[in-house]
């Protein structure tokens, strides 16, 4: 899943949005070095991670990836379920999506002592409206264009856009199938996950 799902779900389990980012922002590898309320939030995200990727709707959406960017098909989904759950944000949240995005984005601002290069980062998310940008098709074209900057070597994805317009129906079908589950399985699980930390 992209960012703006892993924070939809951080916030189902009340989990601190910053450090529920930092799996794909830095190593995390030894929890002990991190407080309480961030293991919390990180062992979330890597929940998040492991039912996905073994989960079957999700593998059928990657089989839906054609060439030339099949081996990229991990990537791009969870980019395009990005845009999936911005479709359908309705169905899985009381406040509207922009109300959830701007919230959000007050509670990012605020958050202090991220090891780096969380914060410019985060600080990037905020000021180009990175969560705004997956509700629509050339705001999905634009993160692939910030996404293929980070590979070593040249790779342009952006033309994988073109993918998801033929396959957006049947995308959809997906993630409206495994995304429930997804929402079921982190709040079930999240009790047994490190502790929050003092309320």
């Amino acid at each position: 899943m992209n960012w703006l799902a892993h924070l939809h779900l951080a916030a189902l389990v009340q989990a601190d949005p910053a450090s529920s980012l930092l799996p794909d922002l830095i190593n995390t590898r030894h929890l002990h070095q991190f407080t309480p309320e961030q293991q919390y939030a990180i062992s979330v995200h890597q929940a998040i991670d492991r039912f996905t990727d073994q989960h079957p709707q999700v593998k059928v959406s990657k089989q839906r990836i054609t060439p030339p960017f099949t081996r990229f098909a991990g990537i791009l989904i969870d980019v395009f379920y990005d845009y999936c759950l911005s479709q359908s944000w309705e169905f899985y949240a009381t406040a509207s999506l922009n109300e959830f995005i701007q919230a959000t984005h007050v509670q990012l601002a605020q958050t202090r002592d991220l090891p780096n290069p969380a914060p410019t980062i985060i600080k990037h998310l905020i000021e180009q409206h990175w969560l705004s940008s997956y509700q629509t098709l050339a705001g999905i074209e634009l993160s692939l264009v910030r996404m293929s900057k980070r590979f070593k070597r040249p790779i342009q994805l952006s033309g994988a856009v073109e993918n998801l317009r033929l396959i957006e129906t049947e995308l959809m079908d997906d993630f409206n199938q495994f995304y429930p589950e997804l929402m079921a399985h982190i709040q079930a699980i999240s009790i047994g996950l490190p502790p929050k930390g003092p309320n």
